[in-house]
């Protein structure tokens, strides 16, 4: 008995031991990603300062604004200056969002959006990109669906990586469909399928991660910095829902972002006035939807 009462107390004492050793190391890493973070946010801030001034003043000297060059290649030079300085700030904005997401530091500002509207703002940004390769997009905006609970400009970020991805890595000639549906559990789901290369289902868990790409999508696409996913998905967790990415090799894939219920606007008893006022804010928006869809078909 107290050979084994000798040998359970030298286990406590390796477990404990053993547990001391983790929560130091985990306590380690911790400190270490939030100083990460706080770099990452830091860098990011003060680089768009600079870059700010250089995107302004070629775009000056592009646009020749003060009379035209003596040399018309140094109008050529501004306009890469200009794209180049735009890039690298857009690149600078998803790695400042991403570092503040990761430090809890991303505050919602929360307000009664319309993912309809959503998707028809990120359509007339987006519809030089796919006119220029030839891509379609349809849309499947349910006409009846109630306004959400959310932060427009996050819901936007959200709308404009989806819709940009696929643009992306969808092949010249290619096909989307960006779809708001009202979800079985009461809430939304904002939803956009390409008919791209598709990601193996080894790499969805790769592509969930920052700076993660597929190997096709490496192949085939324009390029990009793996950061467009895990700020979607960083951004709907905060709102409360969920993202979901579904892939099929070579057929396509469908990335669904979902709202809870909870955020979902019910639509309650009014008095006629504002009734009649909800059916004409319906009626305005049903004519969008159409004006949407009419954009799509005229863009094929």
């Amino acid at each position: 008995m107290l050979e084994f009462r000798a040998e359970k107390d030298a286990l406590i004492a390796e477990l404990e031991e053993e547990k001391s050793i983790s929560d130091s190391a985990r306590a380690q890493a911790e400190a270490a990603n939030i100083a990460k973070s706080r770099f990452l946010a830091t860098m990011s801030h003060e680089l768009r300062t600079p870059l700010n001034a250089i995107i302004g003043f070629s775009e000056v000297m592009e646009t020749e604004l003060f009379g035209p060059h003596a040399n018309p290649t140094y109008k050529d030079y501004s306009a890469n200056i200009h794209e180049s300085g735009s890039h690298l700030l857009h690149l600078i904005n998803e790695i400042l969002d991403l570092s503040r997401i990761e430090a809890g530091k991303y505050e919602l500002t929360e307000e009664e959006i319309d993912l309809g509207e959503i998707v028809a703002d990120c359509w007339r940004l987006m519809k030089l990109r796919a006119e220029g390769k030839a891509q379609t997009m349809a849309f499947d905006i349910h006409p009846q669906a109630p306004q959400v609970m959310a932060d427009a400009r996050a819901t936007r970020q959200i709308c404009l990586n989806l819709m940009s991805n696929a643009l992306k890595f969808t092949p010249r000639g290619g096909h989307v469909i960006v779809s708001v549906q009202p979800a079985p559990d009461g809430g939304q789901v904002l939803a956009v399928k390409d008919n791209g290369p598709g990601i193996p289902p080894s790499e969805i868990h790769k592509v969930m991660q920052p700076f993660g790409q597929g190997s096709l999508a490496q192949a085939s696409a324009e390029g990009g910095t793996g950061l467009g996913l895990p700020i979607v998905k960083g951004l709907i967790e905060l709102h409360g829902g969920s993202f979901v990415l579904k892939s099929e090799l070579r057929r396509g894939t469908s990335a669904e972002v979902r709202f809870p219920a909870s955020r979902v606007c019910r639509v309650a008893a009014a008095p006629v006035v504002a009734k009649s006022g909800f059916r004409e804010r319906r009626k305005a928006r049903a004519l969008a939807v159409e004006g949407l869809q009419r954009r799509s078909t005229d863009a094929a």
